[in-house]
């Protein structure tokens, strides 16, 4: 699968355990040792993989607690970033009080953070009112009222989410379209989805259709959350934050508190706002968010041919609830931080493992059958006529954007090192499968969003972690990768791409018989033994910085060739050149290094045909063949 990202990384340091190679008559790469993450020491009593069933005031062993204690439900202690931005400043509803009737003291509300909550609320109002177009308000308003299960679906692309929702039998009620539905004509009562979720399960989809409902349950709520933080939605505010009622409004039957605020939310949504007060009503996390999110992990541990763009349009479906004016970019970060660890919780407990196994190969198996013999669900995942997510690069730019939305950052906490908290590898099983539960850590590690941003840094790692840049592979090598795939395995274990522009001081070593594709221009170190397999250099700095030794397997470049810095050394192997438009007749330069020692047992082009080479003086040259 082809992944283009613009994220680069920066040299990661970090705790080396050093196991040296052994050395070959030639000389070989030396690396610099493996390279873990470890488990991070728990900034609150309980992690939340360990203790997720507090969300629904149950522990593990069926004890009743009380889950609007942060004490004693670890999602609201991974929150607690929020204390530093906007506070209730009621200390006994803190200290025990919080429950599910909501606050009713406000007098003592405290904006901590006055230029972070000023720029929270300016991006609201700079993607609401007239700054929103019809399309994006009807789009805005389809993610409020249909279940998040069947809008993140579209993710799957146009022509596999066709398949899922007929194999599966989801659908939804709501179904509009401009000119058949105005989004800015106020509606006298709110509109129910009355569709099936995530689907039925039809006679195919049941196992799916199974783990879907698994993922979300009771304890993916975000009640607790809401009435223990009782912050304010944006139409309840003014620019600065304040909230300063005004009367109230009839709609229909119903009767809606009026604010001073500029936000003004999608008029057919006006009827769907909440009628029990602001005390029934906060706006940190965003519950649509977080259901979107934990949908859409779970659609992508069982489809990871489309985990990239179903990541990207479950961050969509966040943004959409900041276009309605229902919701805050805090918000929305609040919701997917949540949806990050309760996940992470749901996919590592051992009383899941024999359901989310039986998802995915479910999954996997109608798709297989849907699509044909003659390709594979990941050629079709990539080639789909209207995909709305089709460019990779720009999907890794804004899920990165709306992982922090650009507020402003504390100077004094950024350059803090990448938490990966515990069970968060189990996120990337499927994405990654050819890599160690360790290597996806590692992975998370070197791609996480920079630190100092508000409420991400406080939530132990989970709000950091960005899935979108995970699934493009390694940021950075802080110590020796080895990755062994096997194309008999298929699909993901045949082939993938590490998109980012790798760096660090580690060594690269593939084995296995698939194809692992680098297109990044990458400056690590450590150097490149290609043992087994296929690895095809995507950019001329796709090896970067240190020695190469070929040993087995296929090495594929481009005609613009492939720089080592070091010393290649060669022991066999085939090198193809795909030779693009290089022009017949002429001699081009393929492979450069400090010196090339040894010979490759074959050289052809992309088509199979021997090219002649010719290496001296630390270049390796062909020559063109002619047409024929």
């Amino acid at each position: 699968m082809t992944r283009k990202y613009p994220t680069s990384f920066a040299r990661l340091s970090g705790t080396l355990a050093f196991s040296l190679l052994a050395s070959t008559a030639l000389a070989a790469p030396l690396g610099v040792g493996t390279f873990t993450v470890p488990l991070p020491d728990v900034a609150y009593p309980m992690p939340v993989v360990e203790n997720y069933t507090h969300q629904a005031g149950v522990a593990a062993d069926g004890a009743e607690v009380n889950r609007y204690d942060r004490a004693e439900n670890p999602v609201l202690e991974l929150h607690r970033g929020f204390d530093e931005i906007w506070n209730l400043g009621d200390e006994a509803w803190r200290s025990g009080g919080a429950n599910g009737d909501g606050a009713l003291d406000y007098s003592n509300v405290e904006i901590v953070d006055p230029a972070v909550w000023a720029a929270n609320m300016a991006y609201v109002l700079s993607v609401t009112g007239s700054a929103r177009d019809d399309q994006e308000a009807l789009e805005a308003y389809l993610d409020d009222r249909r279940s998040q299960g069947f809008s993140v679906i579209d993710g799957m692309g146009p022509l596999l989410a066709s398949i899922y929702a007929a194999e599966a039998q989801a659908f939804t009620t709501i179904n509009h379209t401009l000119g058949t539905f105005d989004p800015n004509m106020v509606l006298p009562v709110k509109e129910d989805d009355h569709g099936t979720e995530a689907g039925t399960g039809g006679e195919s989809m049941q196992d799916f259709v199974a783990f879907m409902a698994m993922m979300r349950g009771p304890e993916g709520t975000t009640s607790p959350s809401k009435y223990y933080y009782t912050s304010p939605r944006p139409w309840r505010m003014s620019d600065t934050g304040q909230v300063v009622q005004t009367g109230t409004d009839v709609i229909g039957p119903n009767s809606f508190e009026r604010y001073d605020s500029n936000v003004e939310v999608i008029p057919a949504l006006l009827s769907a706002r909440e009628t029990r007060g602001r005390n029934k009503d906060g706006g940190y996390p965003s519950g649509h968010t977080n259901a979107g999110y934990l949908a859409a992990i779970a659609y992508a541990y069982a489809l990871p041919q489309r985990y990239e763009e179903l990541l990207t349009r479950a961050s969509e479906l966040g943004e959409n609830r900041i276009v309605t004016g229902m919701h805050s970019p805090l918000d929305v970060m609040g919701g997917r931080t949540m949806s990050m660890a309760m996940a992470a919780a749901l996919l590592s407990d051992p009383e899941h493992a024999e359901l989310k196994q039986a998802a995915l190969e479910n999954m996997q198996a109608v798709m297989a059958a849907s699509v044909g013999e003659e390709t594979t669900i990941g050629a079709v995942a990539e080639d789909q006529p209207g995909d709305r997510w089709a460019n990779d690069a720009a999907n890794a730019a804004l899920y990165r954007l709306r992982t922090h939305y650009g507020l402003p950052q504390d100077g004094q906490d950024m350059g803090q090192e990448m938490i990966v908290p515990m069970g968060a590898e189990v996120l990337l099983e499927t994405r990654q499968p050819y890599l160690s539960a360790e290597q996806r850590r590692v992975v998370l590690y070197t791609t996480g969003v920079p630190s100092g941003y508000p409420v991400l840094d406080e939530s132990n790692g989970w709000g950091r972690i960005d899935l979108v840049a995970a699934a493009g592979g390694y940021g950075a090598f802080p110590g020796d990768v080895t990755v062994t795939m096997e194309a008999d395995m298929g699909e993901m274990y045949a082939a993938d791409t590490w998109a980012h522009d790798i760096s660090g001081p580690g060594m690269l070593t593939k084995a296995g018989s698939g194809t692992l594709t680098l297109s990044g221009y990458n400056s690590y170190a450590g150097g490149t033994q290609l043992e087994d397999g296929t690895l095809v250099a995507g950019t001329a700095m796709a090896l970067g910085l240190g020695d190469l030794l070929v040993s087995g397997g296929v090495l594929e470049v481009s005609a613009l060739g492939l720089d080592i810095a070091g010393e290649a050394a060669i022991e066999g192997g085939t090198l193809v050149v795909d030779l693009g438009d290089a022009q017949a007749g002429s001699t081009i330069s393929v492979l450069r290094a400090g010196t090339i020692v040894g010979a490759f047992d074959a050289v052809t082009d992309a088509d199979g045909n021997a090219l002649e080479v010719q290496t001296a003086d630390g270049e390796m040259t062909i020559v063109v063949p002619s047409a024929g």
